[in-house]
């Protein structure tokens, strides 16, 4: 059965005319009316704007009440005349027809207005709940400026400790240098004496280097973060980073007397995805950062104390089905147990570290850890006091 056509095409949902069979709108079937679900369309006007069931229709109800109505009054004519008179059933008849007429228009129009509250209550509705998501979202947008603000004035007054503590050493050293020779005393001393110096002084500046390095990488870590993006990611072959590590720091290590010693695997490595760029900063930090606090035989510019026993960094790497394992180990100074857990945090150093090396920026294990967790690999420190400490990354294998 076709749907019946409605005459008011005007659509209150949408204000112009429509043929869906959306509530309020013409084509409406109130599927829980027996009536229009029979008729497959909407009896009367009221009806587009009504979901309920056809026994609790205000219209059928009217209908029952005036047969009721109506059938007392008949019987009571009966009763009181002994016949049902023709002038009461015109009467009857006429009273029902215009009260029925009137009470079918004000029933559409309290049906339709009661739509339009609730058209307007929804929509209402509606718009608190646009604009508290709004609102949720500015304020998260600005606890969000708010964190990062704080994050940078954190940054910001780390940076003027490390600038009034771990720079003002090496600046200091550099600058009496550089007095000493404007001002002719540096003539007066001897060829010795000279080449201490100036040895002292382009080593703080290498120090100073490395400090102002370690700040800005820090910085870049700690606003922009770090995540591998496969589609620019590269493929990584671990050995050749290790290699390239090992040669940069090769120099120093034989100034130290130092050995470095490299366990390569029997088998290649399988291949990593990641930054070039970070993953060698993280490998030659490392190794450095051992070098540093491994004191060899004879002394160092950092060292306090004459060693007798020689310095050895041991350099392993293993692979499994999942990671790539690459350690670092040495027979240094070791860390106080109890400051383990705080290594990897930005200026965390061991005191002991403090007292041998006093130009640390204490950012070196910080940013290979940032570098490391960028490229969901984890890293582990063990260590025991004076006896050495070993380093452990570990790093996803290319799947």
């Amino acid at each position: 059965m076709k749907p019946l056509t409605n005459n008011n095409s005007n659509c209150i949902n949408c204000s112009e005319n429509c043929s869906s069979n959306k509530l309020g709108c013409p084509n409406y079937v109130n599927k829980n009316c027996f009536t229009a679900r029979t008729l497959n369309a909407p009896p009367s006007k009221r009806c587009q704007y009504c979901t309920s069931k056809f026994n609790q229709c205000l219209f059928f109800q009217y209908l029952v009440i005036t047969i009721l109505l109506v059938s007392i009054l008949l019987i009571i004519s009966l009763i009181i005349d002994g016949e049902i008179l023709k002038s009461v059933i015109i009467t009857i008849f006429v009273f029902a027809t215009v009260y029925g007429y009137f009470f079918n228009k004000s029933t559409e129009k309290i049906i339709e207005s009661s739509f339009s509250e609730k058209k307007a209550k929804e929509a209402l509705e509606e718009l608190t709940e646009k604009l508290e998501d709004k609102v949720e979202e500015q304020t998260r947008s600005l606890k969000k400026k708010n964190l990062h603000l704080e994050k940078l004035l954190k940054m910001r007054s780390e940076f003027l400790d490390v600038a009034s503590h771990q720079l003002r050493t090496p600046v200091s050293v550099i600058k009496n240098t550089m007095e000493m020779m404007n001002e002719g005393d540096f003539d007066k001393i001897s060829s010795k004496e000279k080449k201490i110096y100036i040895n002292n002084a382009f080593e703080k500046s290498k120090k100073l280097q490395q400090i102002i390095s370690d700040i800005l990488v820090t910085s870049e870590l700690d606003t922009v973060g770090l995540a591998i993006n496969k589609k620019d990611a590269q493929e990584i072959q671990l050995e050749n980073l290790i290699k390239k590590a090992i040669t940069e720091i090769k120099f120093e290590a034989e100034k130290r007397q130092t050995i470095i010693e490299w366990k390569k695997p029997k088998q290649k490595l399988p291949i990593i995805l990641g930054y070039e760029q970070y993953l060698s900063q993280a490998i030659f930090n490392l190794i450095d950062n051992a070098l540093k606090y491994t004191p060899s035989i004879g002394t160092t510019p950092e060292t306090r104390d004459v060693r007798t026993k020689q310095g050895k960094i041991k350099i392993e790497t293993k692979s499994d089905n999942k990671y790539i394992s690459f350690t670092v180990s040495d027979n240094g100074i070791g860390i106080p147990q109890k400051e383990l857990k705080k290594m990897f945090k930005k200026f965390s150093r061991a005191s002991n570290a403090k007292n041998m090396y006093t130009d640390g920026s204490g950012l070196e294990l910080f940013i290979i850890k940032k570098i490391i967790d960028g490229h969901h690999g984890k890293i582990t420190v063990e260590s025991k006091l004076n006896k050495g400490t070993k380093f452990t990354i570990f790093l996803p294998i290319k799947k």
